[in-house]
């Protein structure tokens, strides 16, 4: 492609379709012919109605940097590695029992350290009451800050702060909440909460089981050959306290969004069960926006269900930054 001020020469491969060009550089078929014709030799010359195998056509500069600008400039999303601070609100909704929960998280990013903290569960739009709920969120506190790091494709890798997080736990939290909240299932939550801090590493169900974590941490910094890749993951659904496979395919979106962000979509349907035959199946729907410069995540949408006994179970979640 040779390029001079005021126009581009685009190679052209067979006969020359100026309907497609048109259509994707939004100029009409004989703005295309009047300006090839403008800069072209005599021998190249476009009549307006007859298809003609030309090698080259001369084309506005103007017109195919307008358009390349709306397009993604690579299907390599890689994960970003500068410093940065965001603050991101969470909203999970679970349709099949009318319940919404919404939070805030802090994350500071240092390469591939990633720093996490925390704010207040808000369940439909009301700080918690109910006693259960409460004893849960102040055990899950002991948890934050809590600092990981995460491969390459942004997955959980491991836990830096492991140490730290148990020391927090057994010095402090769990003294004070084995004291204040008594009771035969208040003893056996913190049992439980108990043996999960002790041991993080061993018990990474916590936050394998998190949805929020699941989504934040989900291996999408890859390269998408054609701008799309197959693939699948598990999802747990706490009310059947069961692991669910889906199949998937992640599709980057050519062209840059209104908001001119970066757009990778997740969609897909429940796996085959090898043991039991399913008639309803699940499905995910997810869309991840990124900043275009950064590729840091700026928003993730959707919703992922699944069904059991004849109901679906569907959960839908806005992770945005904020």
């Amino acid at each position: 492609m040779v390029s001079e001020d005021s126009y581009i020469k685009l190679k052209i491969n067979g006969l020359l379709d100026l309907g497609a060009l048109s259509k994707e550089y939004q100029i009409s078929k004989k703005e295309i012919i009047n300006f090839h014709n403008q800069y072209c030799g005599i021998g190249e010359i476009l009549p307006l109605h007859l298809p003609k195998y030309v090698p080259f056509l001369y084309f506005p500069r103007k017109n195919f940097e307008d358009r390349n600008l709306e397009f993604v400039k690579t299907n390599d999303l890689q994960y970003p590695v500068d410093i940065s601070q965001k603050k991101y609100g969470v909203a999970i909704k679970y349709l099949h029992n009318n319940t919404k929960i919404h939070f805030e998280v802090d994350v500071k990013k240092d390469g591939l350290l990633v720093e996490m903290n925390k704010g207040k569960n808000y369940i439909n739009n009301a700080e918690v009451d109910n006693i259960i709920e409460k004893l849960f969120e102040k055990a899950e506190q002991a948890i934050y800050p809590l600092k990981i790091t995460v491969d390459k494709t942004g997955s959980f890798s491991k836990i830096e702060n492991e140490a730290e997080i148990q020391e927090r736990w057994e010095k402090d939290y769990f003294p004070k909440l084995k004291e204040y909240y008594v009771g035969e299932t208040a003893e056996e939550i913190l049992k439980k909460m108990d043996l999960t801090f002790r041991n993080l590493k061993s018990k990474q169900t916590y936050f394998s089981q998190s949805i929020f974590f699941k989504l934040f941490f989900l291996p999408v910094y890859q390269s998408y050959f054609n701008y799309s890749k197959d693939g699948s993951f598990y999802f747990y659904f706490a009310n059947i306290q069961s692991n669910i496979a889906f199949n998937v395919k992640y599709t980057l979106d050519k062209k840059y969004t209104r908001g001119n962000k970066i757009a990778l979509r997740i969609v897909g349907n429940e796996g085959d069960h090898e043991w039991v035959k399913k008639e309803q199946k699940g499905s995910v729907n997810w869309l991840y926006k990124f900043h275009k410069d950064t590729h840091d995540l700026f928003s993730i949408t959707g919703s992922v269900s699944t069904f059991d006994k004849g109901k679906e179970l569907k959960t839908e979640v806005q992770i945005f930054e904020i």
